[in-house]
């Protein structure tokens, strides 16, 4: 499958995309949602946060030593498994979630990393761990209505192999739960000029629809949408493109709930208040799914691919 791209008016894009030979803006390529749109990465400004943003505030900060220092055992050890995915000039996120045949295993969108094709094109850093200049080795899983791909990497010391495999996050087989705190971190462009790890932990990023509910759904990005339906829940973290494919972690127990998928871009400015908020919440409106954040559960993933994932011992029982 082919990705859109969306194709700035400045000249710069046009001038990179006739070096890249792959992009056109004449006839654009086909990407998915979250994943930065390649050569869009200067439109991070105040505008572009407000396009994005869920609450009175935009709560993205960038991690920083210290933050990791004071913060959470959860925040810590997701901030250590979350890995930027760059392909060519596109920016994605991923985390660990185990190993395969001895080599780390990772799981990011489908949309991020399509295929074997682009996994090659795939650099790989775990920035907090200093862990630069790895390669996407091979795709294990590609799956569309999951937004799924899990694969390894290469590239790495077995000192560091064993590094990252110990960050490996615990995923919850446990669907969703209305109410519930949410951390994410990923590397989005909004806000974001110097392309750094950023966090969400704010007031607004928890989940927004009922206990268990999810749906098979189409992309409501309006910008950048994905071609097909995938299976979603509603949460209400700050994302912007080149966050797809980040955890969404429960904040209290540090377990996987699920991976950021895509949002509704751009954004009403009534998603800006806590008042309409209230509302989404307490189920007045159906904007629930269609104003916020989408994240494919965990609990759907380990249906389809437990014994792929086996070998993480996070994984948490029922």
């Amino acid at each position: 499958m082919q990705r859109k791209m969306v194709c700035s008016l400045r000249v710069i894009t046009c001038f990179f995309s006739f070096l890249s030979l792959t992009f056109s803006c004449g006839k654009p390529t086909q990407t998915h949602s979250l994943r930065t749109p390649a050569l869009n990465l200067s439109e991070s400004g105040a505008s572009a946060i407000l396009d994005y943003q869920i609450g009175p505030t935009w709560d993205k900060s960038e991690v920083t030593g210290r933050l990791l220092t004071d913060g959470n055992p959860a925040l810590l050890k997701t901030a250590q498994a979350t890995a930027k995915l760059t392909v060519m000039f596109s920016t994605g996120t991923g985390f660990v979630v185990g190993e395969k045949d001895g080599q780390v295993m990772l799981a990011t969108n489908h949309h991020v990393i399509e295929d074997q094709k682009f996994c090659d094109e795939t650099k790989v850093a775990f920035e907090i761990l200093n862990l630069k200049r790895l390669q996407c080795d091979k795709v294990i899983v590609t799956d569309t209505e999951l937004d799924l791909t899990l694969f390894t990497v290469k590239g790495l010391s077995e000192e560091a192999k064993d590094k990252l495999i110990a960050t490996a996050l615990p995923l919850s087989k446990l669907g969703p739960k209305k109410g519930q705190n949410l951390l994410t971190l990923g590397y989005g462009f909004a806000g974001n000029d110097a392309g750094k790890l950023m966090l969400d932990q704010g007031e607004d990023c928890k989940t927004y629809s009922r206990d268990g509910d999810m749906r098979y759904m189409a992309d409501p990005d309006v910008v950048n949408p994905g071609p097909y339906k995938t299976w979603l829940f509603a949460a209400g973290c700050d994302v912007s493109h080149g966050d797809s494919g980040s955890a969404i972690v429960d904040r209290d127990t540090g377990e996987v709930v699920g991976i950021l998928s895509t949002g509704k871009i751009p954004k009403i400015a009534n998603v800006r208040s806590r008042d309409f908020l209230q509302k989404i919440f307490d189920g007045s409106t159906e904007d629930v799914w269609s104003e916020l954040t989408y994240v494919v559960p965990f609990s759907k993933i380990l249906e389809s691919y437990n014994g792929v994932l086996s070998e993480n011992a996070g994984i948490q029982p029922k």
